[in-house]
C-alpha cells in the first residue's frame, strides 16, 4: 500500500513538471505570432502612408516663357501680321518636377483671333479677348508638325529639366472635333481651334496639373512681331 502511494505521488509529480515546462513555451510563442502579426500591421501602414505621401505630392516646376512672337493673323496693320503658323511661345523647363505630358495642360489668355470655318479659306474672322487651352502636351489631337518641335519632350513624354516645349498658333487640328487644343474668342468657342495673338498686346500664360487642379506656373508675356 505504501508503494503504490509513492508511484501515484511521483507520477503526479512528473505531470504537473511537464504542464508547467510547456505552459511558458506556449506563452511565448503566442507572443511571438502577436509580434510577427503587429510589425505586418505597422509595415502596411507605413507602406500606405508613403504611397499616399507619393501619389498626393504636389508637381512644382520653375517655367520661364523665353519668347513670345507673332500677330493678329489677316487683321490690323500690314507691319504687325503674321500668319497662325507665325504666333510661337517657347517655354523653357528651369527645375523642379519632370512634368508627364498627358496631366499637364496650359492656358493662355489674350487679345486674337481666329476663325470661324476654316482659317485658311473663306472662314470668318473673329477678333478679341482670347482663350487657349491645350488640354495636354501630348501630341493626341494636334497638328503634325507639334511633334517634330517638341522631340525632346516627347521621347519620355516627360517635360523635364532644361528643355524646351514650342507652341503655336496652328498646333490644332483645325476645326476638328477631336483637337486637343481649344480656342474661343469673346467667349464663342465656334473656332477653328487656331489663334493668333496682337503684336505689343500682353498674354498670360498659365501651366496647370490637371490631375490636383493646380497651377504650376503663371507667366505673362509682351507678343513681339514674328521676325523669323
Amino acid at each position: 500500500m505504501k508503494t503504490w502511494r509513492k508511484i501515484r505521488a511521483k507520477e503526479f509529480v512528473s505531470s504537473e513538471s511537464v504542464s508547467d515546462a510547456v505552459t511558458p513555451i506556449i506563452g511565448s510563442l503566442l507572443m511571438l505570432i502577436v509580434l510577427v502579426a503587429l510589425a505586418g500591421v505597422a509595415v502596411i501602414s507605413f507602406s500606405n502612408i508613403a504611397n499616399e505621401g507619393e501619389s498626393t505630392q504636389p508637381l512644382m516646376a520653375r517655367i520661364s516663357l523665353e519668347s513670345c512672337e507673332g500677330g493678329l493673323f489677316n487683321d490690323g496693320p500690314e507691319n504687325e501680321r503674321a500668319t497662325l503658323e507665325n504666333n510661337t511661345i517657347v517655354l523653357l523647363h528651369e527645375g523642379g518636377s519632370s512634368l508627364p505630358v498627358d496631366t499637364i495642360s496650359i492656358k493662355i489668355s489674350g487679345y486674337g483671333n481666329s476663325y470661324q470655318g476654316v482659317a485658311d479659306g473663306n472662314g470668318t474672322k473673329i477678333v478679341g479677348n482670347a482663350e487657349v487651352f491645350y488640354q495636354n502636351l501630348s501630341p493626341t489631337g494636334k497638328n503634325h508638325k507639334y511633334e517634330p518641335q517638341n522631340k525632346e519632350i516627347l521621347k519620355d513624354n516627360l517635360w523635364s529639366v532644361g528643355e524646351k516645349l514650342v507652341l503655336n498658333g496652328k498646333d490644332s487640328i483645325g476645326g476638328s472635333t477631336v483637337s486637343t487644343v481649344k480656342v474661343s474668342v469673346n467667349e464663342n468657342s465656334d473656332t477653328s481651334n487656331n489663334y493668333g495673338f496682337k503684336v505689343g498686346s500682353e498674354i498670360t500664360l498659365k501651366i496647370i496639373d490637371t490631375k490636383s487642379k493646380n497651377v504650376i506656373a503663371e507667366q505673362r508675356a509682351i507678343v513681339k512681331h514674328y521676325e523669323g
